[in-house]
This record gives structure tokens, C-alpha cells and sequence, in this order.
């Protein structure tokens, strides 16, 4: 997949507040490629959907979740690489999104999500996914900045997240003066 952002500025100017609803049948295309297993042109429909409408959240979500959850599954991918190719896809996608969406807490949190499962996929007893940097703790390492950064943008959740990533513990957002 290019950048889906390309060209956005004209396409947006020329549909103007149509954009939305053109984005909106674009992802009912995504999704009906998808349940056929057409999934270049799903991809094609996913990218078009993203340079309409950049800045919905949702958008970038549903083709990480997507790419994360159900191209990475062993059900859909047995090659163990090939699944950690289709996870970092996504992280990828979230981490770009984070940049145009309207609400990149959102990307940055299931990013964080999606690191922690990552993490966690042996001790659940999947296997796990060969090759990620710094392995297990790297992953987790990766999920709790991950949480940080949704955390910086607005998301208090992923304070908490983070604490419980770094320390096991829970932590408190910054400035949070209460007495327990």
C-alpha cells in the first residue's frame, strides 16, 4: 500500500463535504473484498477511503485491526514470519494514522494494545512471534511508550497502561493530586 494520504488535499477539495460519505462507501467495499478474499482490491478500497477521509480515526483502526487481528491470525497465516510481517503492517498503519487522524490517542493506545498482545502471544499459549526486536521485553517496552504517547495525547488510560507495562503496578496520571 502507497501512502494513503496522497493526494488527499485534492480529492477532498474537489468532493468537498462529500468526502465523508464517499470515505464511507469506500470501507463497505473494504469490507465486502475482504469477506471474498479479493484482498488487492480491498486494500485499494482501504487506501482510497483513507485519502478521502484522513483524519477518521475509525478508518485507520478498522485496516489495522484488520491487518493485526485477522491477516496475522494463525487461521488466516501459519507461516510464523509472515504473521509478524502482517503485525508490523499494522503497527505501521497505526503509527502513520497517529500523524493525520482526529483522534491519534486512540491509534497510539491500540497500538499499545496490539505490542502488549505481542508480548503476552506465549504466555497465552500461542506462538509466539519470532524475530521482534528485543523480544518479549522489547515488545513490552514498545507497548508501554506506545501507552505514554496515547497517554501525552489525551488518553489517561494509557498512563495506566503503561504503569502496569513498566512497574506491574498501577500508576496515576501526572498532575493527579487525590488522597486516598
Amino acid at each position: 500500500m502507497s501512502s494513503p494520504a496522497h493526494g488527499t488535499n485534492l480529492v477532498q477539495g474537489l468532493l468537498g463535504p462529500v468526502a465523508g460519505l464517499a470515505a464511507s462507501a469506500e470501507w463497505v467495499r473494504f469490507d465486502w473484498y475482504v469477506r471474498e478474499g479479493r484482498y488487492e482490491r480491498a486494500y485499494a478500497a482501504a487506501e482510497r477511503a483513507l485519502a478521502l477521509e484522513p483524519s477518521a480515526t475509525q478508518g485507520w483502526t478498522h485496516l489495522a485491526s484488520h491487518m493485526v487481528f485477522g491477516r496475522a491470525s494463525l487461521e488466516s497465516e501459519p507461516q510464523p514470519l509472515s504473521r509478524l510481517r502482517w503485525i508490523r503492517a499494522g503497527l505501521d498503519l497505526l503509527k502513520q494514522g497517529e500523524q493525520q487522524a482526529a483522534v491519534p490517542a486512540d491509534l497510539a493506545y491500540l497500538r499499545g494494545l496490539v505490542l502488549a498482545w505481542v508480548a503476552d502471544l506465549e504466555a497465552l499459549g500461542g506462538p509466539a512471534a519470532p524475530g521482534w526486536p528485543g523480544g518479549t521485553d522489547g515488545a513490552r517496552l514498545a507497548a508501554a511508550d506506545a501507552f505514554h504517547t496515547a497517554g501525552e495525547a489525551g488518553n489517561l488510560e494509557g498512563y495506566l497502561m503503561e504503569g502496569i507495562l513498566r512497574t506491574g503496578k498501577h500508576l496515576e496520571p501526572p498532575g493527579d493530586d487525590r488522597e486516598d
